[in-house]
């Protein structure tokens, strides 16, 4: 049973996090032809975008984590773990990101939770990457080609 409820938590929020991503990713597709001003800012806009979604999504789990902590049948997060916010959010950036560093460590049930996590990172990071490429090659077509550099007399 404890199986069942640590994939349902698991699937939940990596779903959730799936929806944050998708429309963070839409709106700032969406939102990024309307600035008006140039390319090299625009892509600043986009890599902020998409850290502020990694960011919730980090945030998400963290939250997860938390509110699995009055069910000791899920397990626990052991270590140097003080239940503080930061320490939750700590582990989740670790665990989303793939690092790992193993001053916390997951037990029981948290460890499948904490297994969906770090998939979920690796492939919404992936997701990240593709699209700000996309936006970056869109961005290389509006520069025009670099006017030729005159040289002088002097050679300069």
């Amino acid at each position: 049973m404890i199986l069942f409820w640590a994939l349902l938590i698991a699937f939940a929020t990596v779903g959730l996090c799936v929806i944050v991503h998708y429309e963070a990713l839409r709106l700032t597709s969406l939102f990024i032809p309307r600035l008006t001003i140039p390319p090299r800012p625009k892509v600043l806009v986009v890599i902020a975008a998409v850290f502020l979604a990694h960011l919730a999504e980090i945030v998400i789990f963290a939250v997860t984590y938390r509110l699995m902590q009055p069910f000791p049948q899920l397990g626990e997060i052991a270590g140097h773990f003080s239940r503080s916010a930061v320490d939750y959010f700590y582990f989740s950036i670790t665990s989303f990101t793939t690092l790992g560093i193993g001053d916390l460590f997951p037990h029981g049930a948290y460890r499948i939770v904490v297994g969906f996590e770090s998939l979920t990172g690796f492939g919404l990071i992936g997701w990240s990457v593709s699209f700000t490429y996309l936006v970056m090659q869109e961005f290389w077509t509006q520069h025009g080609p670099r006017p030729k550099r005159k040289i002088g007399r002097d050679g300069r």
